[in-house]
């Protein structure tokens, strides 16, 4: 019988390709059911000792991002595939933001690698958005990322060229569209009207008896307000020391019951003196004869 050399088995062509097709084999093989749980608890025990040898502000410095940003595609993939991956978004202080735009901004969808995004970038692109005037982002290992914000608060519906917007004290537009709901905010009409706002809303803020009758504020000439109240009296304020001249209206609306009158304008820019239009009805009746007795 022939004898068989080993290494010239070995070496033979038959036993390279079968070789070859166990390496490849091996490469494609599942992870054994005990290497995921110890990935997990690597990966874990990494970023651990980095927020314990590093305390807080090394967390805060970035180090799951710097871990992130060093990390290749393929190895954002591996984490994910052991549990490192987005689950939940979990969303504190919205109530005019839509859920559908906070989204869009921070561009994560379930199943993302949670070490694959820039908290950074996150943040910036929330407070891009009109509702937002700060905003937060952490990651909570493994699978939930918790954004906080701070909203604007709307300050009244401002009307300019034929159009009506939501805005917040500093003039920004939150919205214009879906505002039904916004429709017991005063409103203001006119350019510039939302930079003079503020004070004016503050002042009749502590004036009830006006406040309450309130239809709209005009800025007018880019100099003062007329207050458009609801029960069709025009008031015009003056220019300088309107604080004043509202006091004074609230304590004549008390006294001498303006607002039961038949009034159709009250003019206050004269600092010494109030005029009352009165309407033509009115002055109808004062022209005609007494009753005679």
């Amino acid at each position: 019988m022939a004898r068989v050399n080993k290494t010239t088995f070995q070496n033979s062509p038959g036993r390279q390709v079968v070789s070859r097709a166990v390496e490849r084999a091996n490469r494609h093989r599942a992870w054994p059911r005990w290497a995921v749980p110890a990935v997990r608890f690597t990966i874990m025990t990494v970023l651990a000792i980095g927020v314990a040898g590093g305390s807080f502000w090394l967390w805060h410095a970035g180090l799951a991002q710097r871990i992130a940003d060093g990390f290749g595609n393929s190895v954002m993939q591996v984490t994910a595939g052991v549990g490192f991956r987005v689950d939940e978004v979990f969303v504190e202080g919205r109530s005019g933001s839509e859920k559908a735009d906070l989204l869009t901004a921070i561009h994560l969808r379930r199943g993302d690698p949670i070490l694959g995004f820039s908290l950074d970038r996150a943040r910036t692109q929330l407070e891009h958005l009109p509702w937002i005037a700060s905003a937060t982002v952490e990651r909570r290992l493994p699978d939930l990322v918790f954004i906080r914000l701070t909203e604007r608060r709307p300050m009244a519906l401002w009307q300019v060229d034929g159009k009506v917007v939501l805005i917040d004290r500093g003039g920004t537009v939150l919205a214009d569209q879906g505002i039904e709901r916004f429709d017991k905010l005063p409103i203001i009409v006119g350019r510039g009207a939302p930079e003079h706002a503020p004070d004016l809303l503050a002042l009749l803020g502590s004036e009830p008896l006006l406040s309450s009758h309130l239809g709209a504020a005009v800025w007018v000439g880019g100099r003062r307000w007329d207050l458009r109240l609801d029960n069709n009296i025009n008031v015009r304020l003056p220019e300088f020391d309107y604080a004043g001249a509202l006091h004074r209206l609230s304590e004549l609306v008390t006294s001498e019951s303006l607002f039961d009158r038949d009034i159709v304008a009250i003019d206050m820019r004269l600092p010494d003196r109030l005029i009352v239009q009165t309407s033509e009805n009115a002055a109808q009746r004062r022209k005609l004869p007494g009753e005679k007795i």
